[in-house]
């Protein structure tokens, strides 16, 4: 059964006997095939979706409304895989997979946003963790991309190191090895600048 792109824009809700069905049911049903169930995911999922892209390719308006269909047609050609309780993370992972791979096709530097590295409430503590950020991200561009880029997919965007390996094409074996030689690169920088992490 085909889906037509306008099922991303419908706003219709799902409804059984007693209103909305409840999320089990919502997902048995787009499992299924319900167009109208994968409208209702669509409408529930948007905007922790949108959030996920926004963070890591910044503000894009075009290219993150693109990305969110993707992530959603994904999501339908994929359907079968989506567990009850767990489809949250799974929608997590693609989105953070099609932003990275957006960013990879774009052959630019994942962006580091200070408000993923730091949330200090005081003006104290926001003036040292933006002085901190400054560092962080001057030591970050002295070192490879590829060791850049799986620090920050790692630490920064909450990427697993096996996922994070697959999608950047590298054996995770390898993955691990850059990740530790990265972090005393990365540790060795800031304490050359008075900076113990």
């Amino acid at each position: 059964m085909a889906v037509s792109a306008e099922i991303v824009y419908e706003n219709t809700l799902v409804k059984g006997r007693s209103g909305a069905l409840k999320q089990d049911d919502l997902i048995k049903e787009l499992r299924q095939g319900s167009t109208k169930a994968f409208s209702s995911f669509i409408d529930k999922y948007t905007p922790y979706v949108s959030t996920v892209i926004f963070r890591i390719i910044g503000f894009r308006h075009e290219d993150c409304k693109e990305l969110v269909s993707d992530v959603f047609w994904a999501v339908w050609n994929n359907r079968h895989k989506l567990k009850a309780g767990k489809e949250k993370a799974y929608i997590g992972e693609i989105a953070r997979n099609k932003a990275f791979n957006f960013i990879r096709n774009k052959k630019e530097d994942l962006p580091l946003n200070e408000e993923i590295l730091f949330s200090g409430e005081s003006p104290e503590s926001y003036a040292e963790n933006r002085a901190l950020s400054t560092a962080v991200k001057k030591a970050l561009a002295q070192l490879s991309a590829p060791k850049k880029e799986l620090i920050l997919r790692h630490f920064y965007y909450g990427q697993k190191i096996v996922e994070a390996a697959r999608e950047m094409e590298i054996n995770s074996s390898t993955a691990r090895i850059w990740l530790k030689r990265a972090k005393e690169e990365l540790g060795e920088i800031l304490r050359k600048e008075g900076i113990e992490l």
